[in-house]
């Protein structure tokens, strides 16, 4: 989506809002959505961020892919625009948001007028150019492709929604989770779906339950990809809603990333093999500049890198590595990192 009038100026400044993205070379099962916002040159930022398909059990990616991979079957990708945030969905799955507190210190522009572009493209800076039918790499695009949309739908109001953490520490107790919006008069059941290693610990059956999280079998010390879902039974099909309706038919999820943030639900071998790298630095905000936020990946490199970078190579002392990666080159992805937040 690109503004309609550019209020704020040429691109990025007046912003654009990627729905779904699609990166050949990435396999047809992962999905980005994406922002881009921020000034001219080295100040351009965005914010992204993606799933891959996959099958662990009760995970988001395990979830959509029982629904048939990306490149085979129809999937409904969605953005929720309201003043001051933007979420993405995927089969009425929310797997990512970005609020305008977030976005600051730059300007947001999100709540102008949009118009749609649907895009199938070949080459560019993040695919790369396509491999020739010849080539030995073995990785040569197939033409002609096809990109295939059903249908396209605008509406106006505000739905259904799971609220609740989106990162959650790997052992956090007490943890609360709500469907919001609801406008049914009539009785509703909820039957609510939580990670392998987690327990309902009071509300099944209601609206809002609190759930007890319990990775101490972690392999990895980030797990991007967990879901809290949850779908209405015995509803009464007079007069509802057509959020209570998709409540009804395929449910609705947020998406739960399990951080252990001070290493205690992974045994040190486990951290070894996941490749993610310790940091001997938090930018002086150690709650946000935290180790999920240090993995984040920018382009190659992760928020961790670039700062670790900065001051190995560039000779820069810790904060002003923090404030040229948290503001200038990747507030999007880092700004938790900058130390003038």
């Amino acid at each position: 989506m690109l503004p309609t009038y550019g209020t704020y100026g040429g691109w990025p400044k007046s912003g654009e809002i990627d729905i779904m993205e699609n990166i050949g070379k990435e396999g047809p099962n992962t999905v980005h959505g994406t922002v881009h916002y921020g000034l001219d040159g080295p100040q351009h930022q965005y914010f992204e961020s993606g799933i891959t398909l996959s099958t662990p059990k009760t995970s988001t990616a395990s979830y959509i892919a029982s629904l048939g991979s990306l490149n085979e079957t129809f999937h409904t990708y969605a953005v929720e625009r309201l003043p001051g945030v933007i979420r993405w969905y995927i089969d009425d799955i929310e797997y990512s948001s970005i609020t305008e507190g977030e976005m600051k210190p730059y300007h947001w522009s999100f709540d102008e007028e949009f118009y749609f572009i649907f895009n199938l493209a070949v080459g560019g800076n993040w695919p790369g150019n396509p491999l020739d039918e010849d080539s030995s790499d073995g990785d040569a695009i197939a033409f002609p492709q096809r990109l295939e949309v059903d249908y396209v739908r605008v509406y106006e109001g505000i739905f259904p929604r799971v609220v609740g953490k989106s990162v959650v520490g790997c052992s956090e107790k007490n943890v609360a989770y709500e469907v919001v919006n609801i406008d049914a008069t009539t009785d509703i059941r909820y039957t609510w779906t939580v990670p392998e290693h987690a327990i309902i610990k009071e509300g099944q059956g209601t609206s809002r339950i609190i759930v007890n999280f319990d990775f101490t079998t972690m392999e990895s010390n980030i797990i991007e990809d967990e879901m809290i879902h949850v779908q209405a039974n015995e509803l009464e099909n007079n007069g509802i809603s057509m959020g209570l309706l998709k409540l009804q038919e395929n449910g609705l999820g947020r998406r739960v990333k399990v951080v252990d943030f001070d290493g205690k639900c992974s045994s040190s071998d486990n951290l070894n093999t996941t490749g993610l790298k310790e940091f001997n630095f938090d930018c002086g905000r150690p709650s946000d500049c935290n180790p999920f936020v240090l993995q984040r990946v920018t382009e190659e490199f992760t928020c961790g890198e670039r700062i670790e970078w900065l001051i190995n190579e560039e000779d820069m002392v810790e904060m002003d590595a923090c404030k040229e990666v948290g503001y200038v080159q990747f507030h999007g992805r880092c700004g938790h990192c900058n130390p003038l937040s």
